[in-house]
């Protein structure tokens, strides 16, 4: 059977988000206090059996619920600028390669290939990249030297009085934050039913590094989100007042119950407090939909606003826009709201038009990307904004720069491209679309799993997964970008971080293996704020179960 559990805590009016304050969420938040370091954890870490048999990661990226009527009060709206299709590139990428290693997977000595897909992920600090995927982590020094690793992702809460001590199942994510120089890292943990779908009890599993060391000792809590559903595709934004966090969350039997948008007390949880809180808004504070990003803060220079909490945002699919929202939680009272920002009432938020707009394959945003030497099509993640909605303030000129995966020919045979976008003053009353584009040189391949960033000057990098079944182009991995002193809308030309020589077949059962992954990331390192770094997967064989990792660096000349 079936249960809504979600909607029996998160109620709605009618369809509509006008929901009172008291209607927040405080999840059971426990505090298992502080680990050995990861070190000596990592020395518990028995040897991996032999033989293991990989297993397709539980639950899948949707369906999702789709958009319902906008909600009452002001929706402050703009007009739809104009989507720029580029089919031609002039110089080649002026952003300069720098270093580049295998990361967490069947390339890195050690590991130990548990699922599918990779989920790759990675965190940047002054002198360590962390980087996990489905389901180890592997701690590097910027050369690209495993210093730690390859972990399971259960070994830092080692000890825990829950499921998060006893299973790995992943879907990483993980942050350096740079206010406080501390580590960030997180998973989910769920039970399998005998159907072989998520069961009770859920939690999310989060640790949060005691000094800048990441191997060193973390602060441990565990959120329970068993009352509420199974959250699902956790994405964590890091933001002066709280750990920001978006969730897809679903019923044990599988349903689609909507958005969880949550926030962790930040400063509680740096210094290890026990009385630290998790608020989630009701499902009901947003009318449809779910795959909402938080807006995550580069750079050091502050929001203009803390007024207004922080950003979420989600592409209206099946619709022509981007809407966002302003979660403000008030740990003091225990409350947490989702309104524009602009004193609507809950559940409004701002819609920016992005113009006429079908995403990936065809409009459906599945599972449609052929690939050489086989016939499985993969997975365009098409339906959502991707990973990060990477925020910056540069002297009072506010930024979000996101992606997503785009069909460039309509109801044509073409599959997928690079959409992407700068959205400038999101705080104020008349935010606006400044960069709307799509990039698709050559108009030929397929271009998805997509993840940009900003630099302190205003340089735009974008790292993305490449295919050309046509031209024999197996599932590679490129970046392209651009200075900001560049023709508006315009991408320079692409540069390969590796060119992949497999492409991903079928299980052992036979049937095909359509899921790529469900994210990559770009991040800027901390040092310079100039330096980018972007993971993410390709194979050198046909096969399934044997992808593999690439970490790269690229720097904008000029950017000092």
């Amino acid at each position: 059977m079936r249960k809504r559990l979600l909607f029996a805590i998160f109620p709605t009016i009618l369809g509509h988000a006008l929901l009172a304050q008291q209607n927040t969420a405080v999840l059971p938040m426990t505090y298992h206090g502080v680990s050995d370091s990861l070190y000596a954890l990592s020395l518990l870490q028995p040897t991996p059996v032999s033989g293991y048999v990989a297993t397709e990661m539980i639950q899948k990226h949707g369906p999702l619920v789709g958009d319902t009527d906008l909600p009452s009060g002001p929706v402050p709206r703009s007009l739809a600028p104009a989507s720029y299709q580029q089919i031609s590139t002039g110089r080649g990428t002026a952003a300069a390669a720098g270093s580049a290693f295998e990361g967490p997977g069947a390339g890195l000595a050690g590991f130990s290939m548990t699922s599918t897909p990779a989920d790759p992920t990675m965190a940047v600090g002054p002198n360590h990249i962390v980087a996990w995927v489905n389901n180890q982590y592997v701690v590097f020094s910027k050369n690209g030297t495993p210093l730690l690793g390859p972990l399971d992702g259960k070994t830092l809460f080692t000890g825990m009085t829950n499921i998060c001590a006893s299973t790995n199942r992943g879907d990483p994510i993980l942050q350096y934050d740079k206010m406080a120089d501390r580590w960030i890292l997180s998973q989910f943990a769920f039970t399998v039913n005998g159907q072989g779908s998520a069961s009770a009890p859920f939690y999310q599993c989060v640790a949060v590094s005691t000094t800048n060391n990441p191997t060193g000792t973390y602060y441990r809590y565990s959120i329970s989100f068993s009352a509420v559903g199974f959250n699902d595709y956790g994405k964590l934004g890091v933001w002066p007042d709280g750990y920001y966090t978006t969730y897809n969350m679903y019923s044990s039997g599988g349903a689609s119950l909507g958005a969880g948008l949550c926030a962790s007390d930040r400063i509680k949880m740096l210094a290890g407090d026990p009385t630290a809180t998790t608020l989630c808004a009701p499902a009901g504070s947003y009318a449809g939909g779910a795959a909402f990003l938080p807006a995550d803060l580069d750079g050091t220079t502050l929001p203009t606003t803390s007024s207004q909490g922080n950003i979420v945002a989600r592409f209206s699919f099946g619709g022509t826009s981007i809407r966002l929202m302003k979660v403000k939680p008030n740990f003091s009272t225990g409350t947490i709201t989702v309104t524009n920002g602009l004193g609507g009432a809950p559940g409004t938020y701002i819609e920016l038009p992005v113009g006429p707009t079908v995403v990936a394959c065809n409009g459906t945003g599945g599972e449609c990307i052929p690939q050489p030497n086989t016939s499985t099509l993969l997975d365009s993640i098409g339906d959502r904004l991707m990973y990060r909605l990477a925020f910056r303030n540069r002297g009072g000129q506010e930024s979000i720069v996101v992606t997503q995966a785009v069909d460039p020919d309509g109801s044509g045979p073409r599959s997928s491209a690079i959409r992407w976008y700068e959205i400038r003053a999101p705080f104020s009353t008349s935010p606006a679309i400044y960069q709307n584009a799509t990039y698709d040189p050559g108009a030929k391949g397929d271009r998805w799993m997509s993840s940009a960033a900003m630099d302190k000057m205003g340089n735009i990098l974008i790292g993305y997964n490449v295919v050309d079944a046509t031209n024999n182009l197996k599932p590679s991995i490129r970046i392209a970008g651009r200075y900001r002193s560049d023709i508006r809308n315009l991408l320079q030309g692409e540069s390969t971080i590796v060119t992949g020589t497999g492409s991903q077949t079928v299980r052992s059962s036979g049937s095909a293996l359509t899921r790529w992954g469900d994210y990559t990331t770009m991040q800027v390192d901390p040092v310079d704020d100039c330096t980018f770094w972007y993971i993410g997967e390709y194979l050198t064989t046909d096969g399934v179960f044997n992808w593999q990792t690439r970490i790269a660096s690229f720097k904008f000349n000029g950017c000092i």
